[in-house]
């Protein structure tokens, strides 16, 4: 991949016995990975871990080794004590627990009553790390808390999706995009081939575009309609992503008419 976005590596945490116990839909890393990628960084592993120290603990000490830009956690920030994230860091990193006056002032501004009335599990949910940033969630309770280590960024994010996605457009995007210095564009074609056809020119324009990756998507092909084929392009900039996925089109469509098929962008 061309540029320094190969360079950035990602890895997200959702955290959670709902999300594995298959009651929820782990819906926060789909939407993280798929703006991380739009941000030119290389999300290298997702991890569903549940509610239990010893393994959030474990995964996270294995994740460090492998030395990821960022790692990007969601969930476990919540006033139960099965809302272990902040534990977990504490743990790994050798950090204190404290809970954030700042944090507590703003939620007693919220509601508009004095520190001391505010619940105990605003009180917990106040909670972060002794050196860490901690930053108000937008719209939520849980504020967000940073961790940095030499070249790794620890974030933990709250687990609503609503709340994450404000949470990472206000605090995260603008870093991985600094770290990244390029971005990217993706769209869906369909091909009126099989994949064993597809796939060799999808292989040959990926040799030829360095920065530019195509994937057929087999388990969507529908006899009637053809192979949906998935791709992106990164670049230096928006304006230069967009040229370089019509680019892409180009080829692909030259490619797939002159071996007898068809390509539409519906």
């Amino acid at each position: 991949m061309e540029g320094k976005s190969s360079l950035v590596r990602v890895e997200i945490f959702a955290i959670g016995n709902e999300l594995c116990y298959g009651r929820i839909y782990d819906t926060n890393s789909f939407w993280i990975a798929e703006h991380v990628t739009q941000l030119g960084a290389s999300v290298q592993r997702i991890t569903c871990v549940p509610d239990d120290l010893d393994i959030i603990c474990s995964s996270l000490k294995e994740a460090l080794n492998r030395q990821p830009h960022f790692i990007i956690l969601t969930g476990g920030l919540g006033p139960t004590a099965d809302d272990l994230t902040i534990d977990a860091l504490s743990r790994v990193f050798d950090l204190e627990t404290v809970t954030s006056r700042e944090m507590l002032q703003l939620m007693a501004a919220r509601r508009n009553v004095p520190v001391e009335e505010l619940t105990p599990n605003l009180v917990r949910m106040a909670r972060t790390l002794k050196g860490a940033e901690c930053l108000p969630n937008p719209l939520g309770w849980a504020p967000v808390s940073i961790i940095r280590d030499g070249g790794k960024t620890v974030v933990a994010f709250p687990g609503p999706p609503q709340e994450m996605k404000a949470c990472f457009v206000a605090y995260l995007a603008g870093a991985i995009r600094e770290k990244t210095g390029c971005e990217s564009e993706s769209r869906r074609v369909t091909v009126k081939m099989y994949e064993s056809h597809v796939s060799p020119l999808t292989e040959e324009i990926m040799k030829e575009m360095p920065g530019t990756y195509l994937k057929p998507l087999v388990s969507e092909f529908q006899s009637d309609r053809g192979l949906p084929v998935d791709i992106t392009v990164f670049a230096e900039s928006r304006e230069a992503c967009r040229r370089r996925l019509e680019e892409a089109v180009e080829k692909l469509v030259k490619l797939v008419t002159t071996k007898g098929g068809s390509l539409t962008t519906a």
